[in-house]
């Protein structure tokens, strides 16, 4: 738990370094001219260059063309025209939306209304950041495309006067024709500038405003955290609830429904521009899920297989519904905006589907936790409309709180009363007991502090508690949901890659998991954090501290860029890994390529990305690169002396696997040592001898140096066994017998078909040779079987296999022994 804990802080704190590093770079790139596509002459782009009577014609004709291509530009001007009125549109509604907050009492917001509202603000000031720079943009295009038109014309205005003394009047009235044209051009485009001016203008007023507006929210946030723990209001039974909101109980409840759905046209709007992306997101998902349904359903439904209970409902009978439920989960990852009646509608409906798609199974214990969240967070979505009925809203709180502590107090009291806590101990169970234990004391403390007087405290508490519990509950969703993906996932993978699974699948089962623990953990730390109002605390002094800046004499550095520097060289080399041992070994060694191909593929991918994530993480971490490259500079001169060899094995080891003189898997012979080709780097490779030693040789050997290649263009290996026999053996019946024995056994190639002869009259016996071809890794088996074949065929036929013959002359005085045999 620890380890987890420590895992999802450090995840945080990088998300946090990354998140700030990205928002800082994209705050800092200039804005770059649009290339203009109106043709140049480099006799008209230089003011004090005249007109010459022997370029009129050639200058006319530019400047006809300079006016035709204002023709082009007519959509453009349309699209301005769009804009502008879609950025007055906006500013209007944001004029409305702040008189209509400003109309609001203050004291009586509600908290959750007041962060809703800072979401909203926080929104519009960044689509007015994107209309100025829109405008922006626009402007400094129009300014460029302009200056061709006014350079042109005060050419023609300048030389005029000196060309109508070598030309027709005709072509002079062409002339000042084009120049009147051209000034209406450039009044046109002085208009529209003029036009998007004036837009901006606007546009940063209503920035002020914006800023204004969330200075007051700010400040009603922080007015509510500092008497969180004094009483604003009096008792319960003190308190005045005549005349305590103004207007009828109809009125009231029309004007709590329009401030609770008058953003649904601006939110409907912002998902409008991003629909194409949510169609994309839905389509993908619903694609997974059938595809894992369908290749799942080859396994026959194998009941002992892990999770399969979840796989069953989730993925085989509604998946659909569980795509709908992941998409909602995800939403506010998805939209960064929405109104919170929409958000708490959202996680009601998603907790209510989250509860329809657990197994039958599941542990009842949980069942009723979940149960009694999604009572509490529906009494919760009218919460909204009873802020708007002054002080009698602190009936409706005190009903949620009384309500939340009944339910709790029932699932707790068993619990307590027979001691069977431990009996329902498990990993969800205690994040379930959390989930209720918190419920019950917040909700107790709503109550008491409703009736005391403490109201700001009375529903920060009781929100605390169901939103708490809301979130814990469907982060418990998300991770069951995505488990029982990665868990089918792997199933399906058996299917094709059963050597993945055999080697790796532990491996991707673990990280898998281990990054959704993650993932989740974030998630949730992430959500507390907004519900209990420490985010912007917690992000600005993480923020302050990963963008701080480190100076090293020289050198400067963040925190924050260095570890995203180290993040991408981690993640470019564990793609690398990926590459090498899954996608190369396991995945391209399934299809018919050529030999060597696979090898190569993987190579030139791993290149490029290890290349290219060195210069990423290098451009990123914010390192001068000039003075990167002095020092790779100085590294030439170190490999033109000292790291010679290790170019030398680098490209010896490009030159292994283009020109695939040997590959992985193949059996080699350097010199005096013989073995197996386990893998080819880029600077050393790795045999693996028969003895069991992995050798480690440069490529620059395998290069330079003779090679036998045993399984080069195939891997068949020719066998030779000799064998003697007696004088008194038939030669005819020996050879055949050989080619019996060679050809009874499996092992054994056909073609080119076993061959035996007769060799030759030894000193004590007939000599025989058997050739035959077996695969090169059944060589030793099949020639020691072969050979045991053959005994037992020679003894069957009664052919001796002769000792050798020696006769041995001793010469004594007396005596003398002949023909002594040994």
């Amino acid at each position: 738990m620890k380890k987890t804990v420590f895992r999802i802080v450090i995840f945080l704190a990088v998300f946090f370094a990354v998140f700030n590093h990205v928002k800082f770079t994209i705050a800092q790139i200039p804005l770059i001219p649009q290339l203009s596509l109106l043709p140049v002459s480099g006799d008209t782009t230089d003011n004090n260059l005249v007109v010459s009577v022997e370029n009129v014609n050639k200058e006319i004709e530019y400047t006809d063309n300079l006016i035709l291509k204002r023709g082009l530009s007519d959509f453009a001007v349309a699209k301005q025209q769009v804009l502008i009125h879609e950025i007055d549109s906006f500013n209007n509604y944001i004029d409305k939306q702040g008189q209509e907050f400003r109309t609001l009492a203050s004291n009586k917001l509600w908290r959750f209304y007041l962060i809703n509202a800072r979401v909203n603000w926080n929104e519009y000031g960044d689509q007015l950041h994107n209309y100025q720079s829109q405008l922006h943009k626009d402007i400094r295009d129009l300014q460029e495309q302009q200056s061709f038109y006014i350079v042109n014309r005060d050419k023609w205005v300048k030389s005029l006067p000196q060309l109508e003394k070598s030309i027709s009047s005709q072509i002079s009235g062409y002339i000042k024709s084009n120049i009147e044209k051209l000034n209406k051009i450039i009044k046109q485009y002085d208009e529209s500038i003029k036009n998007l001016v004036s837009s901006e203008n606007k546009i940063v007023q209503n920035l002020v405003y914006t800023e204004g507006i969330l200075n007051e929210i700010e400040g009603l946030i922080n007015k509510r955290n500092t008497d969180l723990f004094k009483p604003n209001e009096k008792n319960i039974f003190a308190t005045s609830y005549d005349n305590s909101f103004e207007g009828s109980f109809l009125s009231r409840l029309k004007l709590a429904f329009y401030e609770n759905t008058k953003n649904f046209g601006y939110f409907v709007k912002s998902i409008k521009n991003n629909l194409f992306w949510y169609i994309v997101l839905i389509v993908a998902m619903m694609f997974y899920f059938l595809f894992i349904k369908k290749k799942y359903l080859r396994l026959k439904h194998n009941e002992s297989h892990p999770g399969h209970l979840f796989i069953n409902k989730l993925i085989i009978e509604l998946p659909l519904l569980t795509t709908v439920t992941l998409l909602i989960i995800i939403w506010s990852y998805i939209t960064p905006y929405s109104p919170l009646i929409v958000s708490l509608f959202l996680y009601l409906t998603s907790l209510i589907l989250l509860r329809f798609l657990l197994p039958s199974g599941i542990n009842p214990f949980f069942k009723k936790v979940s149960f009694t969240v999604i009572v509490l967070l529906a009494i919760i979505n009218f919460e909204i409309f009873a802020w708007y009925f002054g002080n009698y809203s602190r009936f409706y709180l005190l009903f949620e709180a009384i309500v939340g502590i009944i339910l709790t107090f029932r699932i707790i009291y068993p619990l307590i009363k027979e001691k069977r806590i431990h009996k329902v101990r498990g990993r969800t169970i205690n994040y379930t007991l959390f989930i209720i234990y918190a419920i019950f004391i917040l909700d107790l403390i709503s109550l008491v502090a409703n009736i005391t007087g403490f109201e700001y405290m009375a529903g920060y508490t009781l929100k605390l508690g169901i939103f708490a519990g809301t979130i814990t509950i469907l982060s418990m969703g998300f991770y069951r949901i995505a488990e029982t993906l990665i868990i089918s996932g792997k199933y399906v993978l058996d299917i094709y890659y059963p050597n993945i699974i055999i080697n790796y699948g532990d491996v991707i089962t673990t990280r898998s998991t281990r990054l959704l623990n993650i993932l989740v953990g974030y998630y949730w730390i992430y959500a507390m954090l907004h519900l209990t109002e420490f985010w912007d605390s917690v992000s600005s002094k993480l923020i302050a501290f990963f963008t701080h800046k480190v100076v090293i004499g020289s050198l400067s550095f963040t925190m924050g860029k260095m570890i995203f520097f180290l993040l991408v060289l981690y993640f470019t080399f564990i793609s690398a890994t990926f590459i090498k041992r899954i996608f190369e070994r396991e995945i391209l060694s399934k299809y018919r390529l050529k030999r060597g191909l696979a090898a190569s593929i993987s190579l030139t991918i791993r290149i490029f990305l290890v290349f290219f994530g060195t210069l990423i993480a290098l451009s990123v971490s914010g390192l001068d690169l000039g003075k990167i490259s002095i020092i790779a500079g100085a590294l030439s001169v170190g490999i033109g002396f000292g790291l010679q060899n290790i170019v030398s094995n680098f490209i010896s080891g490009l030159i292994l696997v283009y020109e695939k003189p040997l590959q992985e898997g193949d059996t080699i012979e350097v010199g005096t040592l013989l073995g197996r080709v386990s893998n080819i780097g880029t600077r050393s490779s790795t045999i693996t001898t028969y003895d069991g030693a992995e050798v480690v040789v440069p490529n620059s050997n395998l290069i330079s140096n003779q090679l036998i290649n045993w399984t080069l263009s195939d891997n068949r290996k020719r066998i030779e066994i000799q064998v003697g026999t007696s004088y008194d053996s038939d030669p005819h019946q020996v050879l055949e017998i050989l080619r019996k024995a060679a050809l009874s056994h499996e092992k054994v190639i056909r073609r080119p078909e076993p061959a035996s002869y007769f060799v030759g009259f030894g000193d004590s016996s007939l000599n025989f040779r058997l050739l035959f071809w077996v695969r090169f890794d059944d060589g030793m088996p099949t020639q020691s079987d072969v050979a045991l074949k053959i005994f037992d065929l020679l003894k069957e036929n009664k052919i001796e296999i002769p000792y050798p013959q020696l006769d041995l002359h001793i010469k004594g005085e007396k005596n003398s022994i002949q023909d002594s045999q040994l």
